[in-house]
């Protein structure tokens, strides 16, 4: 498949994209042929349904084909695939270069995304680290030295904010302080500090008059911690984490909610995450009147560059 997702003529499955185009055009070529211009002849539920049904069958053999790939593979090689297949991580690949929304890359620091998403060593990494330990892709990502880690979160942490603006959140206040409580009430995993603060916060995400608390973590499922755990159950956990230092804080004394806002450094993100984008994705496309799907793309993709930027 090319850049423009243009299939290879002699690639298996051509002959079926035929048939299927045959089939899918089967009423539009007869009126052609018959020089009639009546358009609304064309059974339109058939061809929707004709469409659905080639892409099932386009689908599954894409899905055969990937399996086969890996199945003789090392793990690590399975990660990779895995990481680099997770919805919206490979979006800065076909998005336009629109450098008023930051979908920019120059040629160092695309052949460095591409050396990210493939787990690939950068050109010019030093063997060591600062820290003292020896430098590879993997503990770049994690280092706490230097702050990049804060850097990372923080670049996340703004544009999530900036999404929230756009789709109509209220009083969208960034490190917002929780109200000082002594904890008493509160179960011991909770966090009871007394200048406490998380993410970000706003009003009217979920409900027109409920404040909903974030806060984000971005994690690197090649850690050597997270390398064993299935992808899933990583989010879920980080997830669950947050849940339990902040949720029934956020409660109990805000009245309000919370979401984690969990993310990869391969450019995956949780299930409350994609929940979240979901919802800012709908509140967008009314307020601006445009498709909820290309709303979607678009935080995705502002997101996997703000993502990208902060990693190089």
């Amino acid at each position: 498949s090319s850049g423009i997702n243009a299939e290879w003529p002699l690639r298996p499955g051509s002959d079926r994209e035929y048939k299927a185009s045959v089939d899918i055009t089967e009423d539009l070529t007869n009126l052609i042929l018959q020089q009639n211009q009546d358009v609304t002849q064309l059974d339109k539920a058939k061809m929707v349904e004709q469409k659905k049904t080639t892409k099932l069958a386009r689908d599954g053999q894409y899905k055969a084909e990937f399996d086969d790939i890996g199945k003789d593979e090392p793990d690590s090689f399975k990660r990779v695939l895995e990481t680099a297949t997770e919805r919206g991580s490979y979006l800065w690949l076909s998005a336009l270069p629109l450098k008023d929304l930051g979908f920019v890359l120059n040629k160092v620091e695309f052949q460095d995304a591409i050396a990210l998403r493939y787990n690939w060593s950068i050109k010019g990494t030093p063997k060591q680290c600062e820290c003292g330990v020896k430098n590879d892709l993997d503990h770049l990502l994690i280092c706490k030295k230097g702050g990049y880690i804060i850097m990372r979160h923080n670049d996340l942490r703004d544009a999530e904010a900036e999404l929230m603006k756009e789709a109509g959140g209220r009083n969208v206040t960034v490190e917002p302080s929780l109200i000082p409580t002594r904890g008493d009430h509160l179960k011991a995993q909770t966090t009871k500090g007394y200048q406490a603060r998380l993410d970000v916060a706003a009003t009217g995400i979920w409900n027109k008059f409920e404040r909903t608390f974030f806060d984000i973590r971005v994690t690197h499922p090649n850690a050597p911690s997270n390398k064993s755990k299935d992808l899933k159950k990583l989010y879920k956990s980080h997830e669950n984490q947050k849940k339990r230092l902040y949720e029934e804080r956020i409660i109990e004394n805000e009245k309000g909610t919370f979401c984690p806002l969990v993310f990869s450094t391969t450019g995956g993100v949780g299930e409350m995450c994609e929940r979240h984008h979901k919802r800012v994705a709908e509140l967008i496309s009314l307020k601006r009147k445009e498709n909820y799907a290309d709303v979607m793309k678009y935080i995705r993709t502002k997101l996997r560059f703000t993502l990208l930027r902060s990693l190089m």
